[in-house]
């Protein structure tokens, strides 16, 4: 890996590091991120370092400032390695090669966090069962996770929240007692969630000694997709769709099965690739209107774009975009409010039935459940885009929508 792509995979740990610092209740300001050699060298001259070897001359460390608010409303600077632990150990389980300056001798040293290039993880080779790749199994669950979790692991944010949402799965079917009842899937490894498998490696597995680890390849992580829903709810697909809110899956789940059973998308393999293609489209549901402004659309006949503003009333909304006005009025004229669409199209977004019925639709009228029978990724790809545009992550969603359906 490039040192740009090391760097940009720092700073994007840092956006989750002060996501997660907000969430705990601090307060937090910018501190030192680069460092000239100068710098550097000024640093060991006055003690505060004794190396040239920093990684803030890579731009790969960051010393942040942490406040706490007191009762009087007051912000108070902490560097108690206590009060900033929970930050270190999320920093950690983000990437094996981030580190926290809290591990180290000087209470100084506890706003630091850097990632280490020589420590990044690689991923991992596809687990094989007899001699059989994981992908092609249809055991449910089968390859969701790309590295172990638990004492000693990899614990990437992914698969340690993959794990904690099936512990709590678990926890709803009664197979295991979780403490105070159920995990905060935030894909932050620590005591609870180690207690938590240990625990189900006792109850569900009747281990008397359990290790605390779940394999990508196990029979723990087989046992834990035994409680998955045999149905889309929104734990099934809060699973799917990690970074989904909370809000979004449970608003949206029964939409989008009910649609699925009403437009015939009925099989794992069709569901899989739908639930895909839509999650990609829609940023896993955190979009349901196109980011951009839509002018790029004014004038595109082909779009049915013929009035001035056009462009930007019918930009794309919906799980699948729906863009241009000709599009638009296709839509209404199907539901029998074409009308009502062309004087308010923002309805497609802002009516969470819709925005569900509109995707659908637009499967349905490209005839898309054909090319899921015979797993034709690429092909479906083109029809929604127009082009390739993003297939790698709709594969990604793909192979784990069809894991975690046992297509």
């Amino acid at each position: 890996m490039s040192l740009l792509r090391h760097q940009s995979a720092f700073m994007l740990h840092v956006a989750e590091l002060i996501r997660k610092a907000t969430e705990l209740g601090f307060h937090v300001s910018g501190g030192e991120l680069y460092r000239t050699t100068e710098q550097q060298a000024l640093h060991i001259k006055n003690g505060r370092s004794t190396t040239m070897n920093s990684q803030h001359l890579k731009r790969l460390a960051v010393d942040l400032n942490f406040f706490k608010e007191t009762p009087a409303g007051e912000l108070t600077l902490t560097y108690d390695v206590e009060d900033l632990r929970p930050l270190g150990e999320f920093w950690e389980n983000l990437d094996s090669a981030n580190r926290w300056g809290g591990n180290w001798k000087s209470f100084k040293d506890t706003p630091h966090f850097e990632r280490r290039e020589n420590l990044a993880s690689t991923p991992p080779p596809t687990p094989v069962v007899a001699g059989v790749p994981v992908a092609e199994l249809n055991q449910r669950g089968a390859g969701i996770l790309s590295g172990s979790v638990g004492a000693q692991s990899a614990n990437r944010r992914d698969d340690v929240e993959t794990v904690q949402r099936l512990l709590n799965l678990c926890a709803e079917a009664g197979r295991v007692q979780i403490e105070e009842g159920k995990l905060n899937p935030d894909g932050a490894f620590g005591n609870k969630t180690l207690n938590a498998i240990r625990a189900f490696q006792r109850s569900a597995l009747g281990d008397q000694t359990p290790q605390g680890r779940v394999e990508p390849v196990s029979r723990e992580l087989a046992s834990l997709c035994e409680s998955l829903p045999t149905t889309l709810t929104s734990a099934l697909l809060a699973l799917l769709y990690l970074r989904a809110g909370d809000k979004d899956v449970n608003e949206l789940a029964a939409k989008i099965d009910r649609m699925m059973a009403n437009r015939a998308i009925d099989s794992p393999l069709r569901q899989a690739h739908f639930l895909a293609q839509i999650g990609h489209e829609s940023g896993e549901l955190r979009f349901r209107e196109e980011i951009a402004s839509g002018e790029a659309y004014e004038r595109r006949a082909d779009l049915g774009n013929t009035q001035p503003g056009d462009g930007r009333r019918f930009k794309g909304r919906g799980l699948i975009q729906l863009t241009g006005r000709a599009n638009y009025a296709e839509y209404g004229r199907a539901i029998n409010r074409e009308a009502e669409l062309l004087a308010k199209p923002e309805l497609v977004a802002s009516d969470p039935d819709l925005c569900v019925d509109v995707a659908g639709w637009f499967w349905a009228k490209r005839g898309l459940n054909e090319l899921a029978d015979k797993d034709e990724l690429t092909a479906i790809t083109r029809r929604i885009n127009g082009g390739l545009n993003g297939l790698e992550d709709r594969r990604r969603l793909y192979q784990r929508a069809k894991s975690l359906l046992g297509a």
